[in-house]
């Protein structure tokens, strides 16, 4: 597609989303109204991102953005199909506050029951029911000039989770939230606010699920006051065919602990923005990441860490497993301010291609101005150890059992310290198809 034919076509699904925007998604809620509003005309001044932003260089949404005016009024259709009751690969988490959204709609009775503090529903209805709540926090960490597809999840936003812990509050259930999609050419915008007080402590996880063709574009904003402490896991395995875009931006106020993984095991195309900010002195974030991919699957994971305080600590390590003609992108990138001295941070990025046609883009980078520090970043490219792998042959260990091993081995690192066993076992089925796969090819 050339210049011009991708400027026509991005003309036109601007106006065709302009015109579904104008019919059926203009909020009764004047707050709400008017922040959808400034959220499209940013849109209509961004478009979609495209591979002429450094950013977006390797990730081409052209066929995305063709599908989205269609699918999104699909998905109107869709949200009235509410008897649904399939949930694709639902986790099992004992004890935990199990929230159901299906094709966007929030599913009470699929749920469990909300305790004080956690809403879940619509975006109009959270904005009715808690306006203080989202004038406080829509918005407040996530920007739409970040990218057309954040200005797209605020004018668009459909299924909405916001947790509110006070200060000084211990949750004692993980919240499990499900994004399930069982409607083909539908999209949904999931919207999430967590505002955790001092003192406080959450577990959250947030667990994207299909059985059909499917766009999710999803926003979620994390406030931690002093001394907070959170887990939040972020799971994605959606469809094969489906379509998947993520940020989340997470804010660190002084002495507060968290600890993230992200899980990207499925979706054509997935891309996964995480963007943290240690605003207070002390604040510490360790962060893991897996994606794992093969065919032709696409998908990107991005890791911004900004040290905005004194003796603030990060350790970042991420791995990706690719096979056939899968197309990976990691992107870490840790900036340190001038401000920000005894500022501590680790970068880790290791890549395990399978196949002769599997592709890597990796990228760490460093950017510091601060002169008393310790940061470090590493990235390593490579294929399964064949001395391993002919070691285990001459053991008589059958091949495809040996070179299961040897990819389990690159992931335990990460796998066996996830404290969540359903998310653990997840990523150990995908490594085991992915085993199975191969030597079907061999």
């Amino acid at each position: 597609m050339n210049l011009a034919n991708m400027s026509a076509a991005q003309d036109n699904a601007t106006n065709a989303l302009n015109s579904i925007w104008e019919r059926n998604h203009a909020a009764q809620n004047d707050w709400l109204r008017n922040r959808q509003t400034s959220a499209l005309e940013s849109f209509n001044q961004q478009g979609f991102p495209n591979k002429h932003l450094e950013d977006w260089r390797y990730t081409d949404l052209r066929e995305l953005a063709e599908h989205y005016p269609l699918w999104l009024e699909n998905s109107d259709t869709a949200r009235l199909d509410s008897a649904s009751t399939d949930i694709p690969q639902t986790l099992d988490i004992s004890d935990a506050t199990r929230i159901v959204f299906i094709n966007g709609v929030f599913r009470p009775e699929l749920s469990d029951a909300l305790p004080d503090g956690l809403f879940a529903g619509s975006t109009e209805e959270l904005a009715i029911a808690h306006p203080k709540l989202v004038q406080q926090h829509w918005g407040r960490l996530a920007s739409d000039a970040d990218s057309g597809m954040v200005s797209l999840n605020s004018a668009f936003a459909n299924a909405s989770v916001a947790l509110t812990v006070a200060d000084g509050a211990q949750l004692t259930k993980p919240i499990y939230v499900q994004f399930a999609g069982t409607l083909e050419n539908s999209i949904t915008h999931p919207r999430l606010f967590v505002d955790l007080g001092e003192n406080s402590t959450a577990e959250l996880i947030e667990h994207y699920s299909s059985s059909a063709s499917c766009i999710v574009n999803a926003v979620t904003e994390i406030s931690c006051g002093e001394n907070a402490h959170l887990k939040y896991y972020k799971l994605q395995e959606e469809h094969p065919s489906g379509w998947h875009t993520a940020v989340q931006y997470i804010h660190a106020a002084r002495n507060s602990n968290i600890k993230t993984a992200h899980i990207d095991l499925g979706a054509r195309l997935s891309r996964n923005d995480l963007k943290i900010s240690l605003q207070g002195e002390s604040a510490h974030v360790d962060s893991d990441g897996v994606f794992i991919a093969d065919g032709q699957r696409h998908v990107e994971s991005r890791i911004t860490v900004n040290h905005m305080a004194p003796h603030t600590t990060s350790r970042e390590r991420f791995r990706s497993i690719l096979a056939d003609n899968a197309r990976g992108v990691f992107n870490g990138r840790i900036y340190v301010d001038e401000c920000a001295q005894k500022t501590n941070a680790q970068l880790s990025n290791r890549n395990l291609l399978l196949s002769p046609g599997a592709e890597i883009n990796t990228k760490p980078e460093l950017e510091i101005y601060a002169d008393d520090v310790k940061c470090a970043h590493g990235s390593t490219t490579g294929q399964l150890d064949t001395n391993a792998l002919f070691y285990l042959l001459s053991r008589g260990i059958p091949e495809k059992n040996a070179r299961d091993l040897l990819i389990m081995a690159f992931a335990s690192e990460l796998v066996t310290e996830l404290e969540i066993g359903s998310v653990s076992e997840k990523i150990q089925q995908a490594l085991r198809r992915l085993g199975t796969s191969l030597g079907a090819t061999n």
